[in-house]
């Protein structure tokens, strides 16, 4: 398979692997982030829009027309509620009526971007990736973003241009730390140096060093100020309008990952995001890379959970059981590698047809 294949099954992994695929996320409560699935089966046109979590679509839903969409934030789990219509939830019945802090877009109902069209859709020859904006969570197609996507690796959040209107403050960011095709590659060496200085867990600590560097977003670094992080003396979204006016960007907006370690966190700030409904911009856990990342270092490899399974057994039993393993491992990576010489989609049909050839084999290798 192809590098890029390769990432999005990755990308795809990460997603799934940060939800519980077993137990209903309801009792959870609102989480902060979660794989949401629509049920085309069970909620129909005119109906009111409902989400499910991974784990019903799994059980509950099993054999529906299951819509997919990505990861959703503060969001509860429907299935079984009364937006169903007597659909009960197999895995947690004791389920209020509505959750009535969920927030629902065209999304739960099978539609896309601002030209309201499902996808993939049938109608568009091109069927272009979509690019999800950070704020609404809605996808895109880049041909109706009003401003190209710039080919950057320092490039990974977008917000829309409707929610840049929602949230006119974030035009003076834009126009300091936003990416452009003028200043693409000075963010990238930027945050090259950023990921230089993640430590050993894997967290970043490129925010605590600005901290203590000259002119870090607005905050205190001389050095008879007390500490870096004992008070901010101005507001930077004040300083940031004070060097040069910010010309209003049409359309979304592209930014790098470091862009939200530059946001002012003094107390006016802090309620304007609330009233513009962004506080979760200074959440270092809300963003799609901390939910992957996260995702990932908790997920047991295939070859850890192999391990962790076999302890009980002898030293000839598991060892039998680890050369099927790595005999399957080698037959499915001989399929994949064949399907990609091929430049053939690995469909289900086409993978339960090689599950079906593959127990044949060992059928015959038993007889």
């Amino acid at each position: 398979m192809d590098q890029c294949a390769v990432d999005e099954l990755y990308e795809a992994f990460s997603v799934l692997a940060g939800s519980d695929p077993d137990h209903c996320s309801y009792p959870k409560g609102y989480m902060k982030r979660q794989a949401v699935f629509a049920c085309n089966t069970c909620v129909q046109a005119g109906m009111e829009p409902a989400g499910v979590c991974l784990a019903c679509a799994n059980t509950c839903h099993d054999g529906h027309d299951i819509c997919e969409l990505y990861t959703k934030r503060n969001f509860r789990c429907d299935c079984g509620n009364e937006k169903f219509h007597g659909f009960k939830c197999k895995l947690d019945t004791d389920k209020e009526g509505q959750n009535v802090k969920n927030w629902y877009n065209h999304n739960y109902l099978g539609r896309y971007c601002s030209c309201d069209r499902p996808y993939p859709d049938e109608d568009d020859q091109v069927n272009e990736e979509m690019i999800q904006c950070i704020v609404c969570e809605d996808w895109f197609h880049e041909k109706h973003l009003q401003a190209p996507a710039v080919d950057c690796e320092a490039l990974m959040e977008m917000i829309c241009g409707r929610c840049m209107t929602r949230a006119p403050f974030l035009q003076t960011y834009a126009a300091h730390f936003a990416v452009s095709p003028m200043n693409k590659e000075s963010l990238y060496k930027e945050q090259t140096n950023a990921d230089m200085m993640t430590d050993e867990k894997g967290k970043c600590s490129y925010g605590q060093q600005e901290e203590t560097t000259a002119g870090a977003a607005g905050r205190t670094s001389s050095p008879d100020s007390v500490t870096a992080h004992s008070r901010v003396t101005e507001c930077v979204l004040n300083e940031l309008k004070a060097k040069d006016a910010a010309s209003t960007r049409a359309g979304a907006v592209f930014w790098p990952y470091f862009w939200r370690a530059k946001l002012c966190t003094c107390t006016d700030c802090k309620r304007m995001y609330v009233k513009t409904g962004v506080p979760f911009l200074l959440d270092e856990s809300d963003t799609l890379l901390a939910y992957e990342e996260k995702a990932k270092a908790e997920a047991l490899t295939s070859e850890e959970l192999l391990m962790s399974c076999i302890t009980s057994l002898n030293h000839v039993q598991q060892l039998e059981i680890i050369h099927q393993y790595n005999d399957l491992k080698h037959e499915l990576r001989e399929f994949l590698q064949q399907s990609a010489n091929q430049r053939k989609d690995v469909t289900p049909e086409a993978f339960h047809e090689f599950l079906e050839e593959l127990q044949t084999r060992k059928k015959r290798r038993l007889n």
